[in-house]
């Protein structure tokens, strides 16, 4: 779950990323949005988005 606003997605993919290579899986796709919140109506730091990676063992 990414809470804050779409420019600091990266961060939070980032972090996704790290976390894969610890558990030795690989990016097996692009990974999906799921966007919780409408930013016209809750723009900034309460901003919610699911990203989710499709993943397989190395």
């Amino acid at each position: 779950m990414h809470i804050g606003p779409y420019a600091a997605e990266p961060e939070t993919l980032a972090r996704m990323e790290a976390f894969m290579t610890v558990e030795g899986l690989l990016m097996n796709g692009r990974h999906h949005e799921i966007h919780l919140s409408d930013p016209r109506k809750n723009p900034g730091a309460n901003t919610r988005t699911i990203l989710r990676h499709p993943v397989r063992r190395a």
